[in-house]
């Protein structure tokens, strides 16, 4: 049974994940009326069945966000909760997109350049930047780098490292999709591989209704699969995610040290989402400083890089941040986290923040990629 310290802190974060999904219905709706009334003026030739037609469909999609995000997981069959869900999600990348344009072409207006029928071109544009968003995420970019660590192991001074995060399987990230992230990973011939937080995406649910340990199964490394949990692994109860790596070749490192037998020493940090976790110097004082030493890290708060450098980690891997998804949420990320994506070097510490190989929500990247990261550990 958790200890009640851990339910206090479950219930303080449900809490505020709560708070911000209310916040973000309200904007959401309040977008979407303004959106549908420049889309009922567009529809004024239409007759009256027309437009309530018009109406009707229009409300349907846009209630079905907050709907599903109210509903939470209600044990929907695969396939009804993987359509409901990217079509929820999709109307939320529609409202944001359409509603930019709206603005801007309502600036344009001011400005004395006026364009009709601002809806259509509106929605069209955005069903554009949709499409090519969705090649984005369907077609997962390599990033390949190299990184010296002056420390000796045994056997060879090449360790190939595939560092992946944020895969969010569920509803959204589906078993074929899974099948196609396997296959681009074993392709990579990787000697570890790293998952840097949130295989899960909100529920447990659609991992059992479609066998995901199988793919999962298939993954293959000479030295060993180990995964940290992220916040999403948290909100969907870390007991399930425990239990269902568990069925895998996935070794979990919660706040503990795997030590391999070349010597390479993979410290796994228990998500900030536990705000009673290890600090980052306990767990480092178990480990031996003339072999090299990865921490891997979900969340790559500026106090978590920062003790990693100090702890003399050699590289450090995160994830979370999505590089921001869709536009214009990259900015954000970027003003919030100091190393909120890519490669970085700091003090003898590489840094590498995942864009993330899956994603939450609408299955789009817009201004960001889907990615598996290699990096090639040169050691001496």
């Amino acid at each position: 049974m958790p200890r009640q310290s851990e339910h206090n802190t479950q219930h303080s974060n449900s809490t505020e994940a709560t708070m911000f999904f209310i916040m973000l219905a309200i904007v959401y709706l309040v977008a979407n009326i303004f959106i549908y009334l420049k889309c009922n003026a567009a529809m004024a030739g239409l007759p009256v069945a027309a437009r309530i037609t018009a109406g009707v469909i229009y409300w349907a999609l846009a209630l079905s966000f907050i709907i599903y995000m109210a509903a939470g997981d209600r044990g929907l069959p695969a396939r009804t909760g993987h359509a409901f869900y990217w079509v929820s999600t999709s109307w939320l990348v529609f409202t944001l997109y359409t509603l930019v344009w709206l603005i801007i072409f309502g600036i344009a207006g001011l400005a004395g350049l006026h364009v009709r029928q601002p809806f259509v071109w509106a929605a069209g544009l955005t069903l554009v930047i949709m499409a090519a968003g969705f090649a984005n995420f369907a077609t997962p970019d390599t990033r390949r780098l190299t990184v010296d660590v002056p420390k000796h192991i045994d056997g060879t001074r090449l360790t190939r490292i595939v560092a992946v995060s944020d895969l969010h399987l569920g509803y959204g990230v589906t078993r074929p999709r899974l099948e196609q992230y396997v296959n681009l990973i074993n392709d990579c011939k990787p000697d570890i591989i790293l998952i840097a937080g949130d295989l899960i995406d909100m529920t447990i649910t659609p991992l059992y209704q479609e066998k995901m340990w199988e793919p999962l199964g298939k993954l293959h490394a000479r030295l060993g699969i180990f995964m940290v949990p992220g916040n999403h692994d948290h909100l969907c109860g870390i007991d399930a995610c425990t239990q269902f790596v568990a069925r895998t070749p996935i070794t979990l490192l919660r706040d503990s040290v795997a030590r391999l037998e070349c010597g390479i020493q993979i410290v796994g940090r228990d998500d900030n989402y536990n705000r009673r976790r290890k600090p980052l110097a306990q767990l480092m004082s178990e480990t031996d400083p003339d072999k090299p030493v990865i921490v891997i890290d979900h969340q790559p708060n500026d106090s978590q890089v920062s003790a990693a450098i100090d702890s003399r980690a050699d590289l450090l891997l995160c994830g979370h941040t999505h590089n921001g998804q869709v536009w214009p949420f990259g900015l954000a990320t970027k003003s919030i986290y100091s190393h909120s994506y890519g490669y970085d070097k700091v003090q003898g510490t590489h840094i590498y923040v995942s864009s993330g190989l899956g994603l939450w929500g609408p299955p789009y990247r817009i201004g960001s990629d889907s990615e598996l990261a290699v990096i090639d550990m040169r050691t001496e």
